[in-house]
């Protein structure tokens, strides 16, 4: 990466903004940079949605920042429980690019991640991937230089680390990606890796806000760009992502809330990046 901050001028801005999810874990989060400058693709800033974490997050941020492309923004919130949705709302308008790709801060992105959602952009689409899970151990013992020389994304390394299910996430198949839509009418969409144009974004208003708490906020998202007439296609084979291990709180949702959600009658979030 260029090790010099770039100043905004004018109509000079990052081809895209990257927005990665964050609540603590200092630890991960630098992992994830680390694999931000092995990027093929360099135009592209960094926007932390930050829910609500400790003062280590901004201080590596600003350790980090001078050596990225484009100073990187931090947009945090109190912590007031699991607020995804808001903080991800004002970090997509607080972004200055017009593509943006969503990831978490415990998944360690693949060199190809960023030039691959770039490249198979369209309007009206958003992309979606997945990620290889990888288990206590790999996780425990992976180290900064795993990251940084890109042994991390050799098969060898992780291959016993992860279910045998989530394997295929993580081999990289640029000649099979053509033929990975064919067969799905309907791709899921996971928030640790999408993307898609900031107008479509805005086409639904983004993150519904009603929703508090872990577990359907993306799948709203993905059914509500649906039903304004939005695609969502694979880029599973290309844009490849490995998460590190950690507890997961239950969800909190009950079945009616859940299937309220998840099958919305109506696109646009009445409460979202927009505000009325």
């Amino acid at each position: 990466m260029n090790r010099k901050n770039t100043t905004v001028s004018g109509a000079e801005r990052p081809l895209v903004s990257l927005i990665i999810a964050v609540y603590n874990r200092p630890d991960f989060l630098e992992k994830v940079f680390l694999s931000l400058e092995n990027q093929t693709f360099k135009d592209f800033e960094i926007v932390v949605a930050d829910d609500g974490s400790g003062p280590e997050i901004a201080e590596l941020i600003r350790r980090y920042s001078p050596r990225m492309r484009w100073p990187a923004l931090h947009v945090w919130h109190e912590d007031q429980g699991f607020r995804k949705t808001i903080i991800a709302n004002k970090a997509v308008a607080a972004a200055r690019a017009d593509y943006l790709v969503f990831v978490d801060g415990d998944c360690i992105l693949h060199r190809k991640f960023l030039e691959s959602h770039f490249r198979h952009r369209a309007r009206g689409v958003a992309l979606a991937g997945r990620r290889v899970t990888l288990d206590r151990h790999i996780t425990e013992k992976l180290t900064y230089d795993d990251v940084a020389s890109g042994r991390l994304e050799k098969p060898w390394f992780w291959w016993n680390h992860c279910e045998r299910s989530e394997r295929k996430h993580g081999l990289y198949f640029p000649l099979l990606q053509p033929f990975s839509n064919l067969k799905k009418k309907g791709y899921s969409m996971y928030g640790s890796n999408f993307s898609l144009f900031k107008e479509d974004f805005y086409s639904v208003n983004g993150y519904n806000e009603d929703i508090i708490g872990r577990g359907v906020e993306d799948d709203n998202l993905r059914a509500r760009l649906k039903l304004s007439g939005k695609v969502v296609r694979s880029v599973t084979r290309i844009a490849l992502q490995y998460h590190l291990f950690h507890k997961a709180d239950p969800v909190p949702h009950s079945k009616e809330t859940i299937l309220a959600y998840c099958f919305p009658k109506q696109a646009w979030a009445d409460l979202g990046i927009v505000k009325r």
